[in-house]
């Protein structure tokens, strides 16, 4: 006869634990800042997400907002802050912006440069 299952007073089967939360490597921040100022010559960046808040997965990445003057082809220099990341030991995930955007959009429910600017953190300023 089969084991009887869900009788009273029998523990439920026990779920895998979450994977523990983690702060972001300093050392790896501070590569991650090096190369993005290297290529890109940004006025500032902030880091936001689960990186600023110290709450990393294994899932995680790091979100950069990379705000620089007189930028023209936003994209076009973020693909190049990508390449200059390659092998940093860490997935990134950035955002160019030009000091106009933010006084535009900084306020705008639904934009990325909201959530990063209140709870970000400037981890660079020139």
């Amino acid at each position: 006869m089969p084991p009887r299952r869900g009788a009273v007073g029998e523990r439920a089967p026990a779920y895998p634990a979450a994977p523990p939360r983690r702060p972001l490597d300093p050392a790896v921040l501070q590569e991650i800042v090096w190369r993005v100022v290297e290529v890109a010559q940004p006025d500032r960046i902030i880091l936001f997400g689960s990186a600023a808040r110290g709450e990393m997965g294994p899932d995680s990445d790091v979100d950069l907002l990379v705000i620089k003057s007189g930028v023209e082809h936003r994209r076009r220099l973020a693909q190049q802050i990508y390449r200059g990341l390659i092998g940093v030991g860490a997935p990134v995930d950035v955002v160019v912006v030009a000091p106009e955007d933010i006084e535009r959009f900084g306020h705008r429910v639904g934009s990325i440069i909201r959530p990063a600017l209140r709870e970000g953190r400037e981890v660079y300023a020139a």
